[in-house]
C-alpha cells in the first residue's frame, strides 16, 4: 500500500508547522512506522529541526522537483524508520521556473509515486504563504493537518488556508481531507490565547494543545525532538496523542 501523505500547512508563519511535522514524524517512527519527511519551505526549518545543515546535501527538494535526480537519491536517513528530503533557500528561485511547467501543480505528486510504496507516512512541511509549492503539496496529499498558534492572526490564517483547500479539492484533489488542528504555543495566563483556543475548539477538530515551553527549542542543535528529550513533557504527550490519532484514523 502507498504511504498516506499528510501536509502541515497554515498561511500564517510562526505557527509551529516545522516543529509539529518533525515531532510527529519522530513519534510515528518510534511507533514502528516508516516515515519520510519532506521540507517544502525555502527557509528549511524542518531540515534544521532534524539537526541537518541545508547546504550539505547536493540532492534535495530542488533536485526532486527539477526531475534531475531519481527521488530515492534525494532521501537522507536520519533516525531508525525516519528519513528526510531536505530543503535550501534555492527553492524560492525554483518557484518561478515551476510556474512555466505544464501540469505544474502535480509535479510533486508524480515524483512521490515513485517512492510512496517504501513508506507508511509522508509528512510535508509547507511554506507559510500560498504558492505553487503549497498547491503541489495539497495536490499530492491525502490529509491536511493545521498547526495554529493560539493568537488571532494564526486563527485567521486557517480561514485563508481553508479557501485554498477548497479550490484544490475542486480542481485537482477531490479526495483531500482535513485531519484537524494542533493548537500551539498556548499560554493559559494570556486572555487572547484562551479566547483563540475556545474559538478553535468551537469551530475545528482540535487534536491537541501544546504549551509554549523552552524545551521545544532546546534540542534543535542536535536534531532531538521534544519526545526524545522527555516523554512525560506536556508537549511530548500532546504529539504522541496526535500520532495515535493518525494511526487510528489514517492507518495504511
Amino acid at each position: 500500500m502507498p504511504a498516506k501523505v499528510i501536509v502541515f500547512a497554515n498561511q500564517k508563519g510562526g505557527t509551529g508547522k516545522s516543529t509539529s511535522t518533525y515531532n510527529l514524524g519522530v513519534s510515528l517512527a518510534q511507533k514502528n512506522r516508516k516515515v519520510l519527511l519532506i521540507d517544502l519551505d525555502p527557509q528549511a526549518s524542518l531540515t534544521i529541526c532534524a539537526g541537518l545543515e541545508p547546504y550539505n546535501y547536493e540532492n534535495n527538494i530542488v533536485t526532486l522537483l527539477q526531475g534531475s535526480q531519481n527521488p530515492s537519491e534525494c532521501i537522507q536517513s536520519i533516525k531508525p524508520n525516519l528519513s528526510i528530503i531536505t530543503s535550501i533557500i534555492d527553492l524560492a528561485g525554483l518557484e518561478i521556473a515551476l510556474t512555466a511547467r505544464t501540469m505544474r501543480e502535480l509535479i510533486l505528486k508524480k515524483a512521490l509515486k515513485q517512492i510512496q510504496a517504501d513508506y507508511a507516512y509522508i509528512l510535508i512541511d509547507c511554506p507559510p504563504q500560498l504558492s505553487i509549492l503549497t498547491i503541489n503539496a495539497l495536490s499530492a496529499a491525502d490529509y491536511v493537518l493545521i498547526p495554529s498558534k493560539t493568537d488571532y492572526l494564526s486563527y485567521r490564517g486557517i480561514e485563508l488556508l481553508l479557501e485554498t483547500i477548497s479550490v484544490t479539492q475542486q480542481e485537482c484533489n477531490e479526495d483531500l481531507k482535513i485531519l484537524g488542528v494542533i493548537a500551539t504555543m498556548y499560554e493559559q495566563k494570556i486572555q487572547d490565547c484562551r479566547d483563540v483556543l475556545s474559538a478553535l475548539e468551537k469551530n475545528y477538530n482540535v487534536l491537541a494543545v501544546t504549551k509554549k515551553l523552552s524545551i521545544v527549542n532546546k534540542g534543535l542543535y542536535d536534531g532531538k525532538a521534544v519526545i526524545e528529550q522527555s516523554e512525560n513533557n506536556q508537549i511530548a504527550v500532546a504529539y504522541n496523542q496526535v500520532a495515535d490519532y493518525i494511526l487510528k484514523n489514517c492507518e495504511v
